[in-house]
């Protein structure tokens, strides 16, 4: 085998995509045409896609998979449409990605791994209930599926099903203790109920198993940034960015923390990587809109708390603090209407109640302000203790 030609193909591939998606077209008919004058073989260019996988050169692994499949039959076909699958997947082209499970599942409907790739596809397109029926064809009849538990799991925990969800997690675990999603899963889920210890060591084991996981580090610095370890959870942000600065969680918690912490042009500068990515995230839009208030800078804050209650008029914390900013600003009928709203959607919500009574106070309606202290105490016996900022930072 000629080495030497097959390093020249690569890189000759690598050239042609750079760093646009665009190129992937071309990229593969070079391939295609290249390969075939210097006879390599499909089961070399399914290796290569391979190589590039585990290198997460997930574009070169979409044309290498793609030309492989081009001149492929039988199991070779087969395994150069998964890997074609699941490099469409990560690419984000969703309906080559579920063309390719679907084909693979038609022909060979028993083949589990496929199932549990095409059941991850359909959670990130919103077909829950899709998803779970093929976790559960997988299950039925290999109940010790590393993935099919893995993912399970997954929806269980989103259900609010925290014990079967914790089976699931360590029966995969069980079977491959090296399984980096049943790791940082079940870390996640521990979190969730409130087993930080616990998920703290889980989060560890999963980033010695695949330190280049951004995910991972952002979670673990939630976790971190809840613990109140803010120098350590700085640490975890700085990394998963490093290792994707597009991430937009990490975009949003990191600002989140710099805001905490009063580094006003840090935060902003996160804020803003996060809504060039998505202008449409609420919460960002939110948190934004928070920072500049609590900063003096009123004006702009209000047409962040606009855009953030366009986007999610459901928001509690959002009216809440909208209606914070509109009563510093004087407006009082107008914060008033704003707490109603937040009231609305959620009567439980102490420091609603305790501002809403000093609105009221402020418009002299005392009768009034002293029902909402009350209702304000009731539900948090402490809270006037904890009211000492007014802006607050979601994570």
């Amino acid at each position: 085998m000629d080495f030497d030609a097959i390093d020249d193909f690569v890189y000759e591939v690598i050239g042609i995509i750079g760093s646009d998606q665009k190129n992937l077209s071309c990229a593969a008919d070079f391939a295609l045409e290249s390969s075939k004058k210097k006879s390599f073989s499909p089961e070399l260019l399914l290796d290569l896609s391979r190589a590039c996988r585990q290198q997460k050169m997930h574009m070169e692994e979409y044309v290498f998979a793609k030309v492989c499949l081009m001149q492929a039959s039988g199991k070779l076909r087969e395994d150069s449409c998964y890997a074609l699958g699941t490099a469409a997947h990560v690419l984000g082209f969703s309906p080559e990605a579920e063309a390719s499970y679907r084909e693979i599942l038609s022909e060979n409907p028993e083949n589990a791994d496929v199932r549990c790739a095409y059941a991850e596809l359909l959670l990130e397109l919103g077909k829950i209930q899709d998803a779970e029926n093929e976790y559960k064809t997988v299950l039925e009849s290999s109940p010790g599926h590393v993935k099919a538990n893995a993912g399970y799991a997954y929806l269980l925990t989103e259900y609010g099903y925290g014990i079967e969800a914790e089976e699931c997690y360590l029966r995969a675990l069980a079977g491959n203790p090296d399984y980096v999603p049943a790791r940082g899963g079940y870390a996640n889920l521990l979190f969730e109920l409130g087993r930080l210890r616990d998920a703290e060591k889980e989060y560890i084991l999963a980033m010695k198993l695949d330190p280049e996981d951004p995910s991972l580090h952002h979670n673990f610095g939630v976790l971190l940034s809840f613990l109140g370890r803010s120098l350590e959870a700085e640490v975890e942000y700085r990394k998963a960015l490093s290792l994707n600065p597009r991430h937009r969680r990490t975009l949003f918690n990191y600002g989140n923390l710099l805001a905490r912490e009063g580094r006003v042009s840090e935060a902003e500068e996160q804020y803003m990587e996060a809504l060039a990515l998505d202008q449409n995230d609420a919460k960002v839009h939110s948190n934004y809109a928070n920072l500049l208030a609590r900063f003096g800078r009123r004006y702009e804050a209000e047409m962040e708390y606009k855009k953030a209650l366009s986007l999610d008029p459901e928001s509690v914390e959002g009216h809440y603090s909208y209606g914070n900013l509109l009563s510093e600003l004087g407006r009082l009928p107008d914060a008033e209407e704003e707490y109603k709203k937040a009231l609305d959607l959620n009567p439980y919500y102490p420091p609603l109640h305790y501002n809403y009574g000093l609105l009221m106070r402020k418009m002299s309606r005392f009768d009034e302000a002293k029902i909402q202290y009350t209702k304000a105490m009731q539900l948090d016996p402490d809270i006037g203790n904890k009211m000492t900022e007014t802006w607050i930072i979601l994570d």
